[in-house]
């Protein structure tokens, strides 16, 4: 975020909005392009000429442990993708801030810490 935060205003200013919202926006641009590294790369090592190459129980085994990881870290990035694209949704509609259990209000500190929060702190635990 390029906009200096004021720590002691309880509501954004229009900058400080944007600058979150750009933040946001670069989230999505960044996690759109990891997830699909991580699909090209899925589909070129479960592929059919990988496969071919693979001699033995340990050659298969780690293609496996990595076709896992590769998985798991794909679903992670979809998960952050999802929740970035679900605040941007709510900034659209003005609900920054603004706890979606609750209604109360997150806390500037949490926002600033963790601007894809949704929840207050007590709703949280």
């Amino acid at each position: 975020m390029t906009a200096e935060l004021s720590p002691t205003a309880e509501t954004w200013d229009a900058t400080e909005l944007q600058s979150i919202r750009d933040g946001l926006e670069q989230a999505v641009q960044r996690l759109t392009a990891e997830i699909s590294a991580i699909d090209a790369n899925l589909a070129e090592v479960a592929g059919p000429a990988a496969l071919e190459i693979l001699h033995d129980e340990l050659d298969l085994a780690s293609q496996r442990s990595d076709l896992l990881q590769d998985s798991v870290q794909a679903e992670n990035a979809a998960a952050i993708l999802a929740q970035t694209q679900h605040v941007l949704a709510r900034l659209d509609l003005g609900l920054d801030g603004v706890c979606e259990v609750c209604s109360g209000p997150v806390g500037r500190p949490r926002l600033e810490a963790f601007p894809r929060a949704t929840l207050c702190m007590g709703c949280v635990h």
